[in-house]
């Protein structure tokens, strides 16, 4: 169960579905829940990979052309 989870990444009640239809018939939800905590992988997240954050994009320079101006709403 705890390799399926590393695996497949499968949510809870998708992971208990494939248990209960290759491993255990008779597995019952919470005691999957309790098995996935024991070993460190009852929440999803922390078995995926953290991706690091992309670095700030720099300012991009156009060319000398049209003005810009910013259009705003107009108080009277």
């Amino acid at each position: 169960m705890v390799a399926l989870r590393k695996a497949l990444l499968l949510p809870l009640d998708d992971l208990l579905a494939v248990v209960r239809a290759f491993l255990n018939l008779h597995v019952l939800r919470s005691v999957l829940v309790r098995c996935l905590r024991r070993h460190g992988v009852g929440n999803l997240q922390a078995p995926k990979p953290r991706r690091p954050k992309p670095a700030h994009g720099s300012v991009t320079a156009y060319e000398p052309g049209y003005p810009l101006v910013d259009i705003g709403p107009v108080t009277v």
